[in-house]
């Protein structure tokens, strides 16, 4: 027999099935709020954790050795392995590309960082982030298509104009979608990196600095004991023949011998005369360009006025100085002094290390709207590893050398450095024993031909 429910026990147990539902839809409500919490909170400590492993790694990477460049990708490294995303870039600004455009330094993701074009952003934001409900327009346009992923997480250092962008290909319960509490972590680990690369940056800086105030100093030791020897001896020679040749001197002297020794003293004063002539202007190259006073001058008469002052040191060892042909019309808009001062220089050093009997030869010629002076002899030459030791100061590439013909090394620097304050470029070509041949090339507006239209 079936038992029948009468209706007022129907409409209870209606009551009752509704209440027990709104009380199971609450609990689940609150379940979904604590899931959440709790994911939140998660999400939270996360972040903090992983902010500070980044910086713990960062800067045990900052303690080794490595450059600044070689820093970006090991760094990028760390930030994918503890923010589990399926890419990211670190970025600059490039002044040179135009305003806005930023250029991938580093990379790791669909694309590496040469294949990346550079990206303008016009407003790059500080921080910036994309998620499914996200619409696609600037700055997401721009952002997403950096590593051609849709969800993204961006950040931007103005000071320094570096940038840092993350990335993931899809939103799910694993990749959790970005949020504004991730602000901590990329901007974070972008603070980081810029704080590594400056130390790394000053460190090289630091080097650099280091290694230029040892060159300093060695080359003031060297110039003291160049200069100490130099000044010496000379001084030795003018003392002592005055000595032989002062009144009261016990030595009974011929006419012959005061003459020769009148020539020997004579001889040191030019010499030490000459000596301190080139310490002089070099010492004064720093502020030759202010004191230049160009005018326009005949190339002829330039190469003709020095090719007969070093003919005369050229005479006594037998060396010719030939005049190679110059097209008459061209002119030079160079100081008279100080560009004559420059070939003398370089034509002085081609006539001394050149071998008795040889010859020097100058010329001027026309190299597209420049003109190239040049100074070519067949002497001693000297090996290319050599040449940046002679175009620095007081050094000597063959003391042996230095002491027979004199001198403290100051030829090749002065004339380099009188060459540049007039813009021009000073190139020295040279082989052992088969010669050097030194380049001076004038930029265009300091050339012209007379008479052109």
């Amino acid at each position: 027999m079936t038992a029948r429910v009468l209706p007022a026990n129907l409409g209870q147990l209606e009551r009752e099935l509704a209440y027990y539902r709104r009380e199971c839809n609450d609990l689940g409500a609150r379940l979904l709020r604590l899931q959440e919490e709790q994911s939140q909170a998660f999400r939270e400590a996360r972040r903090s954790r992983t902010v500070a492993k980044l910086i713990r790694e960062a800067y045990r990477l900052a303690d080794a050795d490595s450059t600044p460049e070689g820093i970006g990708m090991p760094m990028l490294e760390m930030i994918v392995e503890n923010t589990l995303c399926d890419g990211a870039a670190l970025l600059s600004l490039d002044p040179a590309l135009g305003p806005g455009y930023f250029r991938a330094t580093h990379a790791i993701g669909p694309l590496g960082a040469e294949s990346m074009p550079p990206v303008c952003i016009p407003s790059p934001p500080s921080f910036f982030f994309t998620t499914s409900r996200t619409l696609i327009e600037p700055p997401a346009y721009e952002l997403t298509g950096i590593l051609r992923l849709p969800y993204v997480l961006w950040a931007f250092d103005r000071s320094s104009g570096h940038a840092v962008i993350i990335g993931n290909q899809s939103e799910s319960n694993v990749s959790r979608p970005f949020e504004s509490g991730d602000q901590e972590l990329i901007e974070g680990a972008l603070s980081v990196y810029i704080d590594v690369l400056l130390r790394k940056r000053a460190e090289v800086e630091l080097r650099a600095a280091k290694a230029a105030a040892e060159r300093a100093s060695n080359a003031r030791s060297r110039f003291l004991a160049t200069l100490t020897h130099e000044l010496r001896t000379p001084l030795n020679a003018i003392i002592g023949y005055s000595e032989m040749m002062a009144p009261a001197s016990p030595y009974q002297l011929t006419l012959a011998n005061r003459q020769e020794y009148a020539e020997q003293i004579l001889g040191a004063g030019r010499h030490l005369l000459a000596l301190i002539d080139g310490i002089l202007d070099y010492s004064s190259i720093e502020s030759a360009l202010p004191s230049l006073n160009p005018e326009w001058l005949p190339a002829e008469r330039i190469l003709a006025e020095v090719a007969s002052m070093a003919a005369g040191a050229g005479h006594r060892r037998g060396v010719e100085v030939e005049i190679l042909p110059t097209e008459p019309q061209l002119e030079l808009f160079v100081d008279p002094l100080r560009f004559r001062q420059v070939l003398h220089n370089l034509l002085g050093n081609a006539v001394k290390f050149s071998r008795d009997g040889a010859t020097v030869r100058i010329g001027a010629e026309r190299s597209g709207d420049t003109v190239v002076l040049t100074v070519r002899d067949t002497g001693i030459g000297m090996r290319a590893e050599d040449i940046p030791r002679a175009l620095e100061p007081f050094q000597q590439i063959d003391s042996t050398l230095a002491r027979s013909f004199g001198g403290a090394g100051l030829g090749l620097p002065i004339a380099m450095g009188l060459a540049e304050a007039h813009g021009a470029t000073l190139a020295v070509d040279s082989v052992p024993d088969q010669g050097t041949t030194v380049t001076v090339s004038l930029p265009r507006e300091r050339v012209r031909f007379a008479g052109a239209g």
